[in-house]
């Protein structure tokens, strides 16, 4: 019973630790990123020396953009919006 609740409780820890990963490397990527999105954004130099920690990200955002599929954006570019 206790080895049980042990393991249900490091999955429900191990689990939290994930996401909250997760949304550090996003605010990490917009915190580096943030002058596309209008923020105001670090110096260019310290943002080059951190770009090597945001390879992975970089990866990710450019996989989901290649496979994102917006029909509303399709449209728009069709009536030129």
């Amino acid at each position: 019973m206790l080895s049980l609740l042990s393991r249900v409780l490091r999955h429900g820890s191990v689990s939290a630790t994930e996401a909250e990963l997760r949304e550090m490397e996003n605010a990490f990527a917009l915190v580096l990123m943030g002058a596309f999105t209008g923020m105001p954004a670090p110096p260019a130099y310290i943002s080059i020396a951190l770009l090597p920690w945001l390879e992975r990200e970089l990866g990710v955002m450019m996989s989901r953009s290649l496979m994102h599929d917006d029909r509303l954006s399709e449209w728009a570019d069709l009536v030129d919006l």
